[in-house]
């Protein structure tokens, strides 16, 4: 709402921009009663033409300058615009991803019989007591992801990616914690790890010793439960700085050191790259 006032008011600013060139283009055109009401009639003829340039210069220099502030209001205008369409295709395109969150939930579900999910994690290890507090508490998740969208949707506005409230999975995470939290993935048989595919030749990862068939399960120091999870981790690091993966290869901890930036690695069943 408050990028449509503003370009309603630069708008109106190269409105009156344009009026105002054109009122100076009309005043550059000689009347007869022009030289009489600026210049001194009684003057010497080549100071009267000397000080009808230098007005004519003047009123050039400010229409000129005026042109210029009415592209750069035109501008701005073509960038918020941009602007605007940019960030209502992001928002589709992550109401989209959560959307397709929701359709790999349905199918991992237990038909919305809360006792079957609370079975499977207690089995998974969870105590009653909290297997049903994690029921209750991952649908809440989904519910108010849900409404966050909606509100978004019916106001017009915007909403940050970065909101928990967005992502139910790691709004999870952040209440109960890495190690609960990967006993929660491991009940529902979902990835704790990234597993390596494939490495790219001379890449930071095969240089680094990185192998196919190796688990990356922490990136900088933070943990990874997902391929998805592990791209982030490379953006948020700035280029040039050492980083320190931690790895398991065949049940053995280990840790390797790469640049920042992408690793050069596929994981198995992913096929996107980082």
């Amino acid at each position: 709402m408050k990028k449509n006032f503003l370009a309603m008011d630069i708008a109106l600013l190269a409105a009156v921009a344009v009026l105002a060139i054109i009122l100076l283009m009309r005043e550059d055109q000689p009347t007869a009663a022009g030289p009489a009401e600026y210049f001194d009639q009684g003057a010497a003829t080549q100071d009267r033409i000397l000080a009808l340039e230098m007005a004519v210069a003047q009123e050039r220099n400010a229409r000129l300058l005026l042109e210029e502030e009415l592209q750069a209001l035109y501008g701005e205008i073509e960038r918020m615009n941009s602007e605007d369409a940019s960030s209502e295709a992001e928002q589709d395109a992550a109401i989209e991803e959560q959307r397709e969150v929701m359709r790999d939930r349905s199918e991992r579900s237990d038909g919305g019989d809360l006792a079957s999910r609370v079975a499977r994690l207690v089995a998974a290890g969870f105590s009653p007591d909290r297997a049903e507090w994690l029921a209750r508490r991952e649908s809440e998740l989904q519910m108010e992801q849900m409404r966050v969208i909606f509100d978004a949707r019916q106001s017009g506005g915007r909403f940050d990616r970065n909101d928990l409230r967005l992502d139910p999975d790691r709004a999870l995470r952040a209440e109960i914690g890495d190690v609960e939290y990967e006993q929660y993935l491991e009940a529902d048989g979902r990835s704790t790890s990234v597993e390596v595919g494939m490495i790219l030749e001379s890449s930071p990862g095969q240089r680094a010793g990185i192998q196919v068939g190796d688990e990356i399960v922490a990136y900088n120091g933070q943990r990874v439960f997902s391929y998805n999870e592990l791209s982030a981790q490379t953006m948020n690091i700035a280029a040039g700085q050492s980083v320190v993966v931690d790895i398991v290869r065949d049940g053995v901890p280990m840790q390797v050191v790469l640049e920042a930036g992408p690793i050069g690695i596929s994981s198995r069943g992913f096929r996107g790259r980082r």
